[in-house]
């Protein structure tokens, strides 16, 4: 007898045996016993997760000599033809090479005469999405109102192509990929009954390469065994897959944290010189810093193994969540770049070397630089210094000779008084009719974080309110900062134009900080810069984007 693949041996028999597909078996199961039998169904889904062998037990239920039952017997003459896929009675149609009008005319002649030894005469059409538009016209009326005696059941891995005409006619049932755990579960029985031992580590590289299709995952399990007569490991899968070993790929993990270029580039010039695919690699990369990713956020749901739990403890402090996002981000960019390109390897060491910049949120480091201002502007002298989880000086040769920064402290409230001007000529220009109270004020700056507008009256006072928060709203836009604005009546006068007066407990005295950018603002701006960062970064020749 000839040797029979897994996925075929193992092939379920029954609905209680096909994995991963409950909702479906107990939808037709429970057809079947109030005898609610539709003339014709869709199987969608994936490839590998159960269509055509679902196909297969449903006509084995509706046909066995016992039936129609929800657990069909398995041994009748019945039972045994249709698994041998030798019944005359159920049709197995390819919808590839059958999917012209000849064909579908032909189909409609045949389905006329009664089944020969069973109850019903069952239609089976694969890739039924490949059967072109005439024929599925031509189909349209049998399908709607076939014999008594007659089932179809479509199975496609593409639904979207097939008419609305044809779906609107079927009972239609959607399979879904099947879990990660409910493969490695089966296989682990599969293991039990072939005599075969595999790791863990092995297991989870079989599982995570199917991609949540059964058969993948058993073809794969399949070569391993043929070509292997010991236990299957981890390190064989990976040879038989063309994967990386697992510490070159930790390695490149833990230089990206370090922002080490050298060892990077050596890496990729070892991995190309070995024979190493440069795209696997990069695939190996990506699917690795994901799961540091998951396991740094929740452990409980990484689909790792207990060896390697040790190596992701290790390196999930490595990154920052926004590190993270960024590194996919890229290592995604480069690999759809590198299917098309003519030197995929440049493309690569190129998108590492972006990989293992230093990164820093830009929001972060405006809001550590509003902190050192507010000590500056409460102690009158203050020196900031970068704290180390913001000093790339160490690790970026570039910013070794980085030049001190001066920054005025009382600026904030020229900035303040310039932003309000700048805010009335905006809300006059969009509402000139109800915006004249806002050339009526007086404005204060009682904190750099906080100003005060006066009006002389309440007509004005109510004028003001009704722009006060597209007035906090612009403040916010302008300066990046939340500026607490608050409206007061009092008497007020003007020698035509708005007196600025700065309150605070005491003089605040002449003072400069002194601190280091460590930022390429250029990249990552996305929100509103103050004036005074903007000076920040031209200083060493970048550009700030300010968000309209």
């Amino acid at each position: 007898m000839s040797y029979l693949v897994l996925a075929r041996k193992f092939r379920p028999q029954n609905f209680d045996e096909v994995i991963g597909q409950e909702h479906i078996s107990q939808t037709l199961k429970n057809a079947i016993l109030e005898k609610r039998i539709a003339h014709a169904y869709l199987f969608s889904g994936p490839r590998g997760c159960g269509k055509t062998t679902m196909a297969r037990i449903l006509a084995k239920a509706l046909n066995c000599k016992e039936g129609p039952a929800t657990q069909p017997c398995g041994v009748c003459e019945n039972c045994v033809e249709i698994g041998k896929s030798a019944s005359v009675d159920v049709l197995e149609i390819d919808g590839a090479s059958n999917n012209g009008i000849d064909e579908i005319r032909a189909l409609r002649e045949n389905v006329k005469f009664s089944a020969a030894s069973s109850k019903y005469k069952i239609y089976i059409i694969d890739e039924a999405h490949q059967i072109t538009t005439q024929a599925f016209n031509a189909l349209l009326k049998t399908l709607e109102e076939p014999p008594e005696h007659v089932v179809f059941i479509l199975a496609t891995t593409e639904q979207h192509k097939i008419p609305v005409t044809i779906l609107s006619r079927c009972q239609r049932y959607r399979f879904k990929l099947i879990s990660s755990k409910e493969i490695a579960s089966a296989i682990k029985n599969i293991g039990v009954k072939e005599g075969f031992e595999i790791d863990d580590e092995a297991l989870n590289i079989v599982v995570s390469a199917s991609g949540g299709s059964m058969r993948d995952a058993l073809s794969l399990l399949d070569q391993a065994v043929s070509s292997n007569s010991g236990k299957i490991t981890g390190e064989y899968i990976r040879g038989l897959l063309g994967l990386l070993p697992r510490e070159i790929i930790a390695s490149v993990t833990d230089n990206l944290s370090k922002g080490d270029m050298q060892t990077i580039l050596k890496t990729v010039k070892d991995i190309s010189e070995q024979g190493y695919n440069v795209l696997q690699f990069a695939r190996d990369l990506r699917d690795h810093l994901r799961r540091v990713m998951i396991y740094s956020i929740n452990p409980e749901i990484a689909e790792i193994s207990s060896e390697e739990k040790k190596l992701y403890e290790t390196q999930k402090t490595l990154f920052s969540v926004s590190r993270h996002v960024r590194m996919n981000n890229l290592i995604s960019k480069a690999l759809e770049e590198m299917r098309w390109h003519d030197q995929p390897r440049i493309l690569l060491e190129m998108y590492l070397l972006k990989m293992s910049e230093p990164y820093y949120n830009v929001g972060e480091l405006i809001n550590k630089i509003s902190e050192i201002e507010k000590n500056v502007k409460s102690t009158g002298n203050y020196t900031a210094e970068t704290p180390s989880s913001y000093s790339v000086a160490e690790k970026s040769p570039a910013l070794q000779n980085e030049v001190p920064v001066m920054v005025d402290a009382s600026a904030d409230a020229a900035d303040l008084i310039g932003i309000w001007d700048e805010i009335v000529s905006e809300i006059t220009k969009k509402h000139p009719l109800t915006s004249q109270s806002l050339a009526k004020t007086l404005v204060k700056i009682i904190s750099p974080a906080s100003i005060q507008i006066s009006v002389s009256s309440k007509f004005d006072y109510d004028g003001v309110m009704e722009f006060h928060e597209q007035i906090t709203k612009l403040y916010k836009r302008k300066t990046g900062l939340d500026i607490a604005v608050k409206v007061i009546v009092e008497d007020i006068s003007f020698d035509d134009k708005k007196e600025t007066e700065i309150s605070s407990k005491e003089e605040q005295p002449e003072s400069t900080v002194e601190y280091k950018v460590v930022e390429d603002l250029k990249e990552s701006a996305k929100t509103a810069i103050p004036s005074h960062i903007e000076e920040i970064a031209k200083k060493f020749g970048a550009t700030t984007a300010k968000k309209i």
